[in-house]
């Protein structure tokens, strides 16, 4: 549950008014006008802290950005066991984009004592109670502190084997990097993107059923909920989905299912979900775009006509968990963010 009173200029910017996040037009942030001071880095990687210091993310703001003119913000959540600073060098939106575009990577935290369960991120969705898990399919207890002083760990039906994931209060993090951003630099409050892949991207389900009026889209990368763990909110009808998946995916199968002893829904039952919601057709049909084959022979299907004039969109390409179609590109044009 996100806390509201986490701070007070986040409760300001994003509840100020019902609905306010869904206007069409921009919606300048609180740091519009003032322009930056002379030593806030431009058009270079910077590490960037939370207001209690035990947070950071790394951060890129172009050279083209105004102060005047709000810029869009993409924020990317890496995988189990990945770096903020490795994956913005790996994933150069801002670079690539062909407008101003500010983006974010947060660092997740292991927190896990005497064991090495990896940089994640808490999806909301434990799995210690083996309802989303094979326990037995686990040699090693993988619990984090922070879950283990919660008494999530073990006890009450609770299997250890099948913790994988921090208790931290990822969610609130997340929200003071939004509201950071807003105060310190000119963005537009409706055109906030959020990505991530694998654990990441399961983060980012999570995200949107936490906040659902937050985000312009959704870019879940070889990331899917947990069996049973399918939320769509209503107020996401103002935001799109844009889901990307390799074919040969053995971690997190694209048509869910048992994988490594978790169990997870499929891409296409996501969908569908979002395409309810929206009002969209209920078969997929083909979505050409200018990114259409390569080297990994990428294609994108969606849930056409959806009422709500939103997408329901997912890309699939020849790879293994881990892989990208390509940089970056085809998640930026299919969010307008890249030209042609």
């Amino acid at each position: 549950m996100v806390q509201a009173s986490l701070l007070l200029g986040f409760a300001v910017i994003f509840t100020k008014e019902t609905n306010a996040l869904t206007e069409k037009f921009v919606r300048p942030s609180p740091g519009c006008g003032p322009a930056l001071h002379d030593d806030f880095p431009r058009n270079k990687y910077f590490q960037h802290r939370s207001l209690d210091e035990t947070r950071e993310w790394t951060e890129f703001v172009p050279n083209s950005y105004n102060a005047s003119r709000p810029a869009p913000v993409l924020i990317y959540m890496h995988g189990q066991y990945g770096h903020a600073t490795s994956v913005a060098q790996e994933l150069p939106f801002s670079r690539l984009a062909s407008k101003p575009l500010i983006t974010a990577y947060p660092q997740g935290i292991d927190d896990a004592e005497g064991a090495d369960c990896g940089t994640g991120w808490n999806v909301g969705v434990m799995g210690h109670d083996t309802s989303t898990c094979d326990a037995a399919a686990f040699t090693q207890t993988c619990c984090y502190e922070t879950c283990r002083h919660a008494g999530l760990c073990s006890g009450d039906g609770k299997d250890a084997n099948c913790g994988w994931s921090t208790c931290l209060d990822d969610m609130a993090f997340l929200l003071e990097l939004i509201s950071t951003v807003a105060e310190e630099l000119c963005i537009d409050l409706n055109s906030v993107y959020l990505a991530g892949g694998s654990n990441g991207g399961m983060f980012v389900h999570s995200a949107y059923a936490q906040a659902p009026d937050i985000f312009k889209s959704v870019n879940p990368v070889y990331g899917l909920p947990l069996v049973g763990h399918i939320d769509v909110p209503e107020k996401l009808t103002e935001t799109s989905i844009y889901h990307f998946h390799d074919r040969s995916d053995g971690i997190i199968p694209a048509d869910g299912g048992f994988a490594g002893g978790w169990e997870y829904e499929s891409a296409d039952d996501v969908l569908a979900t979002w395409a309810s919601l929206h009002e969209c057709d209920e078969k997929q049909t083909r979505l050409v775009t200018p990114h259409d084959g390569g080297r990994r022979n990428a294609e994108c299907f969606e849930h056409a006509n959806c009422k709500t004039n939103q997408q329901v969109v997912k890309c699939m390409y020849d790879g293994k968990h881990g892989d990208w179609p390509d940089r970056g590109q085809l998640l930026l044009w299919l969010n307008g963010l890249l030209d042609g």
